[in-house]
This record gives structure tokens, sequence and C-alpha cells, in this order.
């Protein structure tokens, strides 16, 4: 995932053993409560997954990602610095597009053919860190350090909060919610740490998803450019 995204995907959930939760008395271990909402969310075909993130410097940032949880997904992306990016992953092929910030802050070299086109096209080989491109699948892994919290509600629905110290950022927990009816879905994950915080939520799951290319005549395929072509 993008960067700061892993201030709540850093620790995730598991394996597990069952597909229903007994409710808000479940007396299941906060591990096994992980294990068993890993589960479900990797057998999803698909999900949204929506975050929001706020630093010390009160720069935020949004993003959007839905996905098969494999190799196909959309990704848009505003911040505060004014920065707009979206992206289509379709197998092994990304298309791109942002705006002059995004550009900015690429890390790779550009040239004037790239803005004459609103979308570009490249092979998912070639994402490198600058780029800020998300990966369709979604880091889920166990953690032996969670600890069960007091049932409450996320929009009226029963969780189960699930804490577990985020080891990737060093100074903030992350804190699971986990449907306590029906499947145990993660429905949020809410990072707090000290220069840091952030909110994940998990919806529509299952949901019918489909992701198309841009039309031809708006794609710039970036591997017809001239690998010594000047910079803008």
């Amino acid at each position: 995932m993008v960067a700061l995204c892993l201030l709540t995907s850093g620790v995730a959930v598991g394996c597990a053993d069952t597909d229903d939760t007994a409710g808000t008395t479940d007396t299941r271990s906060a591990g096994q409560l992980l294990n068993d909402a890993n589960r479900t969310m990797k057998a999803l075909t698909s999900v949204t997954i929506e975050t929001d993130t706020v630093s010390g410097m009160g720069n935020s940032r949004s993003s959007t990602l839905r996905t098969d949880l494999k190799v196909r997904c959309t990704y848009e992306v505003t911040e505060t610095t004014g920065l707009e990016l979206e992206q289509r992953r379709i197998g092994e092929t990304d298309f791109i597009r942002g705006n002059d910030i995004y550009f900015e802050m690429w890390g790779r070299e550009t040239v004037p053919a790239m803005r004459e086109k609103p979308w570009l096209k490249s092979p998912v080989s070639s994402a490198v860190g600058a780029d800020a491109l998300a990966d369709c699948a979604w880091p889920f892994s166990s953690s032996a350090k969670a600890t069960k919290g007091e049932p409450t509600e996320i929009d009226g629905k029963p969780v189960i909060p699930v804490e577990v110290p985020n080891e990737n950022v060093g100074d903030g927990t992350d804190t699971f919610y986990i449907a306590a009816e029906g499947k145990p879905y993660l429905l949020k994950v809410a990072y707090q740490g000290q220069h840091h915080r952030a909110t994940t939520v998990f919806s529509a799951f299952n949901a019918p998803f489909d992701v198309r290319p841009p039309a031809t005549a708006d794609v710039l395929d970036l591997s017809s450019l001239p690998e010594d072509g000047a910079d803008e």
C-alpha cells in the first residue's frame, strides 16, 4: 500500500476457524477474533476501503480503494497539499491520472507529452514508491499482542474492538472493530499515535465490482516515450 495507508494496515488480522460470531457475549480471545475476521475478509470477492489520515502538522490525506483484493482495483487520493491521483490497476497494467502537484511529487522524469493525455499507462512492475500507487491486495497479518475491548457499536452495528500496538510506526495503537453479529467482518480500524491519526473503514463487501481501462484516445503509453526524453 501507499505509505500513509500503512498507518492502519501495518498490523492487521490472521487466519480463522469459523464464519459467524456469537454476538456481543462472544467468549473468544482477541487473537481468535482477529483470526476469524482475517479469514472472512480474505474470502471477499470485493471490498471498498476508505482511509483518512491526519499528521501532526495538520496535513490530511483521504483515499478510497475499491478492490477484488487480487489484481483489479481503483484508487483515488486527495491531499491538503493539493495532490490528486486516480489509479486503475488491471492485471499487470496501471492506468494513472494525476494533477500537476502529483507530477511535481512523483519522483520520476516527466516530459511534456505526459500532460497531453489525461491517463498514463505503465506496467505494474515499473511502479516505485514515489508514484504513491496502491496495491490491490490488502496486508492482513496476525499479531500476538492483541487485547480485547468491551463491546460497542459503530453506526448502530454491534462490534468488538481489539487493540494492537502498531509496531510499524512504533508509537501508536490500532483498534480493530469486528462485527459482533453475522459474519465477523472487519468494519473499521482506528490508529492513534503521537504524530498521526488515521481511520480506515471497510464496506461494500462482495458488491458487484468492475474495472475498465480508460478510452484508448485518452491514454499515453509510457513505454512509447524515448528513455532519454527531456525533463519538463
